[in-house]
């Protein structure tokens, strides 16, 4: 809109009118939702609620709020798009602000099952502390993976031995006992460890 200039050769209504306008231009003070008194005043407190634009640690080309906003969002969309990231927690969550908590602690979020990946794991991060009593199962064990040198010496009992399972060739330098009778038939044969 055209700037209202008051000239010295306008008449009194004209005068009128163009202070009116500028006051309708400037408002009503008296609807401030600030406590100021002048129209200096509001500007000075809304530049003071705004902040200094030179402390901004966003990217060089931040000189306004608008921009500053801006690349905020930007950082956003240079992460991954909203489906991206709503992928990574599960459809419950709720996202709250506690400013009792310490910097970056403040958002309370649950992530859905499929967002933490192998490939989201650093590695050498989880150690056996990390691991729950009975989580490693016989399933979760790869074939062949436990030798002999995984077991205690006293970890094979008699309890765990199968029935029938132990033979004569089982034995280390095997020998054997053979029972006949007067007739020298062979009745029985014993077996055992030669040591």
């Amino acid at each position: 809109m055209a700037q209202t200039v008051i000239n010295l050769s306008d008449p009194i209504n004209t005068w009128v009118t163009k202070s009116n306008e500028m006051g309708a231009d400037v408002g009503d003070l008296a609807t401030l939702t600030d406590s100021a008194a002048t129209l200096v005043h509001a500007i000075n407190a809304l530049d003071s609620d705004i902040g200094n634009l030179s402390s901004l640690t966003f990217k060089a080309d931040a000189s306004s709020l608008v921009a500053a906003i801006n690349n905020l969002d930007d950082r956003f969309l240079e992460t991954t798009d909203s489906a991206g990231v709503k992928a990574f927690f599960a459809s419950s969550t709720s996202i709250s602000l506690d400013s009792g908590t310490p910097v970056g602690a403040r958002a309370q979020f649950s992530l859905a099952d499929s967002g933490v990946t192998q490939g989201k794991i650093a590695s050498g991060v989880i150690s056996t502390e990390k691991i729950i009593d009975n989580a490693i199962t016989l399933a979760k064990m790869a074939d062949n993976s436990i030798g002999t040198s995984e077991l205690l010496d006293s970890s094979i009992t008699e309890a765990k031995i199968q029935l029938n399972t132990i033979t004569s060739t089982s034995f280390k330098n095997a020998a054997s006992v053979i029972i006949k009778n007067t007739a020298g038939t062979a009745l029985k044969t014993i077996f055992g460890p030669g040591e």
